[in-house]
């Protein structure tokens, strides 16, 4: 009678604790199909293993009565920063995390509608999820009579959407809601540094123009330059996605980064990709020449060749850049010591070959190529794709 008395206890127990847990799902399909059937929207948490607000997030979502909370209002996912494969899920709709822990809110269709940064407690938690519950942020920069934190809030949204329009729209909106006494603030310089994504918005503009009171503001720690470059170097990586963009873009980041101090070298090192990219795509040939070997006599590496030659096979399908190639072939591949790297030069080496008509010397390229690693399937595969 006491070992069944016990045993129910015991029983009673694990399913108390079973319940006090939060239903994490693994699979964002299911959990859209899950959140039609019930109603209950997606929620998503993201996390970095080694961060200690996460670690405290992570605690405190083991308390009962936030996971029962989490339970009866949510279909629960969480992504773990550190997992490249679920990782993958925010690159594949294009969201860019700039700070964790954060939670992310989807539809059943698994459109994101909002976000939430958690605060420290079990308690502080309930009370923010149920003050914000059933908010979104679609179309928010259009909304009248916002207040300023409702539209710094919407400005984050698209920040992590990374839509450079209406971030752009949405930080006019605020900088222009600023009183003129306001707008060289500490409070203004805090605002910018978490919603500014992108150069071409009046914000921006305003404080690259004043980055010595910026500089001030940071206690001249150079952390103002943190800033500006985080924001320089995304519109960089948007513009190059972009692939087609106008040259005043170029010259701007190149005229922000020498307003920061930054010399050619560094220039260089930030938009050598970007300024390539308009090069080769405006068919500007003895341009992208002439960057290539600015390149490399101030990175004089065989890697930097490398680099290069990897964005000019990718984008020129003609025989343009070959002479370029004979013009760096040899330095090239005696700078190589790795025989992965011999490897990779031999199959950029054939790409030239066979767009200069030369099937014999792709061919011949890529038997070299297996004499450091490349293996004959491989080189069969890249016959097809380059020497036909």
């Amino acid at each position: 009678m006491k070992k069944s008395v016990f045993s129910s206890f015991l029983l009673l127990l694990f399913a108390t604790n079973v319940f006090c847990q939060i239903s994490w799902q693994t699979d964002f399909e299911q959990a859209k199909k899950t959140a039609l059937k019930t109603g209950k929207s997606i929620l998503i948490e993201c996390f970095h293993p080694d961060c200690s607000h996460c670690q405290v997030l992570n605690q405190n979502l083991k308390n009962p009565e936030l996971s029962k909370y989490l339970n009866d209002n949510y279909t629960n996912m969480k992504i773990d920063l550190t997992n490249q494969s679920q990782v993958k899920f925010l690159e594949e709709r294009n969201i860019r995390l700039i700070n964790y822990p954060v939670f992310l809110f989807f539809d059943d269709g698994g459109k994101l509608q909002y976000f939430l940064e958690p605060k420290e407690t079990v308690e502080e938690i309930i009370v923010q999820f149920e003050e914000e519950r059933g908010n979104n942020c679609l179309e928010c920069e259009k909304r009248v009579n916002a207040t300023l934190n409702e539209n710094v809030k919407c400005a984050i949204f698209y920040r992590l959407l990374k839509d450079q329009d209406k971030g752009n729209a949405i930080n006019n909106k605020i900088f222009e809601s600023l009183e003129e006494s306001e707008k060289a603030s500490l409070g203004s310089w805090n605002i910018f540094k978490k919603v500014v994504f992108s150069p071409n918005n009046m914000f921006f503009q305003f404080w690259i123009k004043n980055h010595v009171q910026a500089a001030s503001l940071e206690g001249n720690s150079n952390k103002e330059k943190d800033a500006f470059a985080s924001i320089i170097q995304m519109h960089a990586k948007f513009l190059e996605n972009k692939d087609v963009y106008p040259k005043w873009e170029l010259d701007s980041l190149h005229a922000y980064l020498a307003k920061l101090g930054a010399d050619e070298k560094r220039r260089l090192s930030w938009l050598w990709g970007l300024e390539l990219n308009y090069y080769l795509n405006s068919k500007d040939y003895n341009s992208a020449k002439n960057l290539c070997r600015k390149m490399t006599f101030i990175y004089p590496d065989a890697n930097t060749y490398s680099f290069l030659s990897e964005k000019i096979n990718a984008k020129v399908e003609g025989v343009e850049m070959y002479d370029y190639f004979l013009e760096i072939k040899d330095k090239w591949l005696a700078g190589l010591r790795d025989p992965k790297h011999k490897s990779a030069y031999f199959i950029q080496a054939a790409q030239y070959y066979n767009k200069s008509g030369q099937k014999i010397e792709c061919v011949n390229s890529l038997n070299q190529a297996t004499q450091f690693g490349l293996s004959i399937s491989d080189k069969n595969t890249f016959i097809q794709k380059y020497c036909k």
